[in-house]
C-alpha cells in the first residue's frame, strides 16, 4: 500500500467515525475536531515519499504550522472539551440551526452522512491533494516559488491576528471592563483586521488553500483535477457565510447598518473609511 492509498483509507476511516459518532451521540462536530488535523496527518505520510523535495516539505510544513494554529485556537473555544459519561461538548453552533432547520431525525442523518461527513471530509481530503502532486516534481526552487511561500505565510501570520482579535474581542465584550463599551456592546467585532472585512479569517483561510493548488500549477504549467478542492472550498465558505450572517443579522440590531457599510470578504484598507467612521460614530464610540 502506498502513501497515497494509506491517507484515503484514514479518509474512509474518518468518514465512519464522524457518522457514527454523531448518530449515537447527535454531536456533529468531529469533522471541526477533524478539519485542523487530518491534512497535517496527510502531509506527514506523504513526507515518507518526499523527504527529498524542499518544495514539498516547505509548503508540509506550512500545512503542519497552519493546523497547529487552527487546533490551538478551536482548543481554547472548548471545541475539544470532553466529559466522561458524555463526550465530546464542544460543537459548532450551526449544526443546532440545522438540526431545527431538518427537524426529521432520519432525513437529518442523511445529511449527517453525506454533507457533515462525507462531503466535508473528502473536501478537506482535496484541498490537501494537490501536495501529493507537488511532490512529483524536483525542479529546482524558483523565484515563483519563495514568492508562494511568501504568501502563504502571510497569509497564516494574517489570520492568526484575525482570530486572536476575534477571542480577544468576545473576551472583553463579554467582561466588566467593557460593559459600557458601545463598541463592544454592538455585539459583533469591528476593529483591527475584523474593521476591513466581516470575515478576514475566512478570506485568509480560503486563500491559504488557493497558494497550495497555485503551488502544483506553478511547477506543472497546467490544471490539476485535484485543484478543484479550492474552488469547491470557497463555495462552501460563501454557503457557511451567509448561514452565519443571517444568525448574527438575528442577534444583534445594528449589524444591517454595519453589512451596508463594510465588505463580507476583502478590501483595500481605506475603502468606505468614511461610512464606517459616521457609523461607529452614530453608535457612540
Amino acid at each position: 500500500m502506498n502513501t497515497l492509498q494509506i491517507t484515503f483509507v484514514i479518509l474512509i476511516i474518518a468518514i465512519a467515525v464522524s457518522f457514527l459518532y454523531g448518530l449515537f451521540t447527535r454531536n456533529y462536530s468531529t469533522v471541526d475536531r477533524l478539519w485542523s488535523i487530518l491534512p497535517p496527518v496527510f502531509v506527514l505520510i506523504w513526507m515518507k515519499d518526499y523527504m527529498h523535495n524542499p518544495r514539498f516539505v516547505i509548503a508540509a510544513l506550512l500545512v503542519i504550522a497552519w493546523g497547529i494554529r487552527l487546533s490551538l485556537n478551536f482548543a481554547r473555544r472548548g471545541g475539544y472539551g470532553f466529559e466522561r459519561g458524555k463526550g465530546f461538548t464542544g460543537e459548532d453552533y450551526r449544526w443546532e440551526i440545522m438540526r431545527q432547520r431538518i427537524p426529521d431525525r432520519f432525513m437529518f442523518e442523511l445529511f449527517n452522512l453525506f454533507f457533515i461527513s462525507a462531503f466535508q471530509l473528502v473536501l478537506i481530503f482535496m484541498i490537501t491533494l494537490p501536495l501529493y502532486f507537488l511532490g512529483q516534481y524536483d525542479a529546482p526552487l524558483a523565484m515563483g516559488d519563495y514568492l508562494l511561500f511568501g504568501l502563504h505565510a502571510l497569509l497564516l501570520l494574517l489570520e492568526t491576528v484575525a482570530d486572536n482579535q476575534q477571542y480577544r474581542f468576545y473576551s472583553e465584550r463579554d467582561s466588566e471592563e467593557f460593559r459600557n463599551s458601545p463598541r463592544h456592546q454592538l455585539g459583533f467585532n469591528t476593529f483591527g483586521l475584523w474593521k476591513h472585512s466581516r470575515h478576514p479569517n475566512y478570506v485568509c483561510e480560503m486563500a491559504q488553500w488557493i497558494v497550495v493548488a497555485l503551488y502544483l500549477y506553478h511547477v506543472s504549467g497546467s490544471l490539476h483535477g485535484s485543484m478543484a478542492g479550492a474552488l469547491v472550498l470557497m463555495l462552501l465558505f460563501a454557503g457557511s457565510t451567509n448561514l452565519a450572517e443571517n444568525i448574527t443579522l438575528s442577534k444583534y440590531p445594528a449589524y444591517p447598518e454595519w453589512r451596508r457599510v463594510s465588505v463580507p470578504w476583502v478590501t483595500l484598507p481605506g475603502m468606505n473609511l468614511k461610512k464606517k467612521r459616521e457609523f461607529l460614530e452614530s453608535i457612540g464610540k
